[in-house]
């Protein structure tokens, strides 16, 4: 099995392990509902200065996303292949038919053709409770819990995809640019705060902050800081030259591993700021922009941690057989020890630490609304990484337009959307009552795709005052004056 087939090996794995019942981030389809209420600061934390309710509470949340552009099931969709997974009893793999079977059913994958270099995102996310409440007419706190898992790759160079890594012959160097690859699980407790500024005849300048408690449960990363090269060798083994990499996990992914409970802790914070303006003929304005940065902070993982620094400024080779460990009762701590006899020539001496730290997946987000009407809402979203630190967790880049027609009681939306600047997809959200649910991917997620490589499935339950209009600030404000109570929806 070559270094390719290991990598489809492995992304086909995480999409089977997505399948268990812990169901990524929300979708930009429903953060950008005018009614999200507390989950639009998840997104935009100064946007819930114009939540309509004067409460709301989410009782629970969840949701999933996976994208990658590495391998691709074949004419198949996701929910239809996850619900295969879930509930299959056995499974087969052929690599030389580049396809598996679960339970009978047979499932083709392949690789896309090109020199792209190498991302893949597999995130889930569950929400609540979280509440928002309004405190006289320009403030709004509020409160929220989530548990998030992120795992990612980014950039890895492109000669490790399938067809140009299978292209290049043995003894070639293949250069390998600087790569980050890491996994995550996680909880965290936030509280928030936005506050609303009336600027002129028509304008309200909005600020948002949401801090964080964040609480590791589990850990582990590769970073390749320098760049090196390797070279292919029969009999599955490679010769890396100029090695230098640094390995961290927490006790979670030993098998040996006895511990229980969180692993680090750490603390993050998102901020936003919106201004918006232009009169409607009833309530809210008719523009609004923003900006935001999200997830601003790290976990340090300090109990039962290890980091590891593999250095050579000459050849290191990892003979595939070597690799191959019988013992799974204690697999990772014997591939560890192995490679360290690779790299040291015999020695044993890759630990450097017992703490290590993660970043969390830091992004900036643009957003633009009009409102053509006041059930209306159109809008731009833009949402990627920060570009300041290459080793952080990562979710890729979305830019989405998107349009809601929204009701006090129920609303409806629909996103056009290019991911990772590679794939383009339909989104669908519906709210109905207390539910919530959508896709910002509706082709490949519920119907069949060519070429299936990402996915994406949100729902929730949440509960918001009954009285059809906000206590507080109006949008008629004369020139000077104070704001009228006049805030329907």
């Amino acid at each position: 099995m070559n270094l390719s087939s290991r990598w489809a090996t492995s992304l086909l794995a995480m999409l089977l392990a997505l399948s268990a019942p812990l169901s990524a981030q929300q979708g930009l389809g429903w953060l950008t509902d005018p009614h999200a209420g507390i989950s639009g600061a998840f997104l935009q934390p100064a946007a819930t200065s114009a939540t309509p309710y004067n409460w709301d509470l989410t009782l629970g949340g969840a949701g999933f996303n996976i994208r990658n552009n590495f391998v691709f099931l074949e004419n198949t969709a996701g929910y239809s292949f996850l619900r295969q997974a879930a509930s299959a009893q056995e499974s087969t793999f052929s690599e030389t038919e580049f396809s598996f079977a679960l339970d009978g059913q047979r499932y083709g994958y392949g690789f896309p053709a090109g020199d792209r270099p190498i991302y893949a995102s597999l995130s889930a996310e569950i929400v609540g409770p979280a509440f928002s409440v309004q405190i006289g007419d320009y403030t709004r706190i509020g409160a929220f819990s989530r548990i998030r898992s992120i795992a990612s790759v980014n950039n890895l160079d492109a000669g490790l995809n399938y067809y140009p890594y299978d292209a290049v012959a043995e003894g070639v160097n293949i250069s390998i640019n600087e790569s980050y690859l890491a996994a995550t699980a996680w909880g965290e407790v936030g509280l928030h705060l936005s506050r609303a500024f009336a600027l002129g005849y028509d304008g309200e300048l909005r600020i948002g902050v949401s801090p964080k408690y964040l609480i590791g449960f589990e850990g582990a990363s590769a970073a390749n800081p320098t760049g090196s090269s390797i070279r292919q060798l029969p009999g599955d083994s490679i010769i890396v030259s100029n090695l230098s990499a640094d390995i961290a996990f927490t006790n979670g992914f030993r098998q040996t591993d006895n511990g229980n409970g969180a692993s680090g802790t750490g603390f993050a914070t998102d901020l936003g700021v919106q201004y918006a303006w232009g009169e409607t003929n009833s309530s809210g304005h008719r523009y609004t922009i923003g900006l935001s940065i999200l997830d601003l902070g790290s976990i340090t993982f300090d109990q039962g941690a290890q980091a590891h620094r593999f250095t050579n400024t000459g050849e290191v080779l990892l003979a595939g057989e070597d690799y191959n460990i019988d013992n799974d009762e204690n697999y990772t701590d014997e591939a560890i020890l192995q490679l360290s006899r690779d790299v040291f020539d015999g020695g044993t001496n890759s630990l450097v630490g017992t703490s290590f730290s993660m970043r969390l997946p830091a992004a900036i987000s643009a957003q633009f609304s009009a409102h053509p009407i006041d059930e209306l809402q159109l809008s731009a979203i833009y949402r990627g990484d920060l570009p300041w630190k290459q080793q952080q967790l990562s979710q890729g880049s979305q830019l989405l337009a998107a349009a809601h027609f929204s009701k006090w009681w129920y609303g409806a939306g629909l996103t056009a959307g290019i991911y990772d600047w590679d794939k383009v997809n339909i989104g669908l959200q519906v709210r109905l009552g207390p539910l919530y649910f959508g896709t910002d991917e509706l082709t490949g997620t519920f119907l069949k795709r060519k070429e299936l490589s990402s996915g994406s499935l949100y729902l929730g339950l949440r509960m918001h005052d009954f009285g059809g209009k906000k206590r507080g600030r109006g949008r008629k404000a004369k020139r000077g004056g104070g704001a009228v109570r006049c805030y329907d929806f």
